[in-house]
């Protein structure tokens, strides 16, 4: 090992790290050494972990470390936590639910896989909510230990933001990766939906779920999703040639954001106008995507009530009070109420260009507010809903801080499949907001 690794290696990005690692100016050894260190430190405060097992962390370095070089993947020697919604094979997988306290799955989940594949170290399973819906976790939001970091991927968005991984893997479903990083200060990113496997991972809404992915910043969340996602151009982010053109469209959803969450998502556009020349447009969506943040929380309903079918006939008496309200709000949705939804969906995707207009990215608040007290739950999941249920691809970025000084979020999104181009354009805000220089 180095003499310090930590002089060398403390609060350096992942795109950093895997520079250091490539150029063997650090060892895997020494990466490692600095995170467990840091989640030596840490843990006990803010309880990111569910599972976690060093000799398994120290035996993944032995093989990195002694493997042939020309085997070194793009992620070789980082660490990363994932989501214990994703089997893996030499660790357990609850599910965020006492239920699979004991499960041992034969195999990983595809995109963990995809992570070992690419040299990743698996530094364990971060906390999720109960089957990554509402029931909290233990996790506390390493910016304000009073305050909850999110829900449903809480353990990964605060590994990264305390430092204790420079990368982590979540989920999607209604707002689980956009509004945890949001509240931690740091990038999150849900690309299009289906452009990352969901093999090996626990449903909650077939037609929603979405693996994400956070990270530090734009650039780390890049590297992650490329990797995950098979295109390997994506690690290459450029600011676009020409300014963005960009809309602020006004949802029913807003109305329930606070006025300085509001006007942070606007002093960004304007800033983008008035620095960047970028042309802003502000209005409101259009009339048949209003209501697609309700569409959403009943397809959700829905899905879920069958997707857990086992779980709430083996074991209801062991779930929470909001999941089995969960199911029999899905119960009630008649299959034809549940396809006339579903094409009302199908029906917007159709209309995708009426939305956008001449717009090349829309713009939105990423929560309704700071991070919430932890006795308050996870947050509202309201101002992603739409979005997802679209299956945009959608990145949140550090915008400002609110009154309490905890972190406001921007939500950016772009049409399906565009996942390159949005994730250039928030490394192109994000270096507009930078005001640290």
């Amino acid at each position: 090992m180095s003499e310090n690794p930590d002089a060398a290696l403390g609060g350096k990005s992942a795109v950093e790290l895997r520079g250091l690692l490539a150029n063997g100016q650090v060892s895997v050894s020494d990466v490692i050494a600095v995170h467990e260190d840091r989640i030596a430190r840490f843990e006990n405060q803010v309880e990111a972990w569910q599972v976690r097992d060093k000799a398994f962390v120290e035996r993944q370095v032995m093989a990195l470390e002694s493997g042939p070089k020309h085997m070194r993947g793009p992620l070789f020697g980082m660490p990363v936590g994932i989501k214990d919604i994703f089997d893996t094979e030499d660790l357990p997988t609850a599910y965020g639910s006492e239920v699979y306290a004991d499960n041992r799955p034969a195999a990983d989940a595809a995109c963990v896989a995809r992570l070992r594949e690419a040299g990743a170290v698996i530094m364990g399973k971060t906390v999720s909510t109960e089957f990554a819906y509402w029931k909290a976790g233990k996790t506390r939001n390493p910016l304000d230990l009073t305050r909850s970091p999110g829900g449903s991927s809480s353990g990964s968005a605060a590994a990264v933001a305390c430092g204790m991984v420079p990368l982590a893997i979540g989920s999607q479903t209604a707002a689980s990766t956009i509004r945890p990083a949001a509240y931690c200060g740091i990038v999150g990113f849900k690309p299009t939906r289906g452009l990352i496997s969901l093999a090996g991972a626990k449903a909650l809404a077939n037609s929603l779920d979405t693996v994400g992915v956070f990270g530090r910043d734009v650039a780390d969340a890049a590297l992650i999703a490329s990797v995950m996602i098979g295109d390997e151009a994506m690690m290459t982010l450029e600011a676009p040639c020409e300014p963005p053109s960009i809309a602020l469209l006004k949802a029913p959803e807003w109305q329930s954001a606070d006025d300085e969450t509001l006007a942070t998502v606007h002093a960004a556009a304007q800033r983008a106008r008035e620095v960047a020349s970028a042309s802003v447009f502000e209005g409101t969506v259009p009339d048949a995507f209003a209501p697609l943040a309700q569409i959403q929380t009943r397809i959700m309903a829905f899905e879920a009530s069958r997707e857990l079918a086992h779980e709430r006939r083996a074991h209801r008496d062991r779930l929470s009070l909001p999941l089995r309200e969960l199911f029999e709000q899905g119960d009630n949705i008649s299959a034809a109420d549940y396809a006339e939804d579903m094409k009302m969906r199908e029906t917007c995707l159709r209309e995708l260009d009426v939305l956008f207009g001449d717009a090349d990215v829309l713009l939105a608040p990423s929560t309704h507010s700071t991070a919430p007290l932890l006795e308050n739950g996870t947050g509202n999941p309201d101002l992603c809903r739409a979005w997802t249920l679209l299956g945009l691809p959608s990145v949140t970025i550090p915008c400002g801080t609110g009154e309490d000084g905890l972190p406001l979020g921007l939500q950016i999104a772009s049409r399906p499949r565009s996942d390159h181009y949005l994730l250039q354009i928030a490394y192109w805000f994000e270096t507009l907001l930078d005001t640290s220089e």
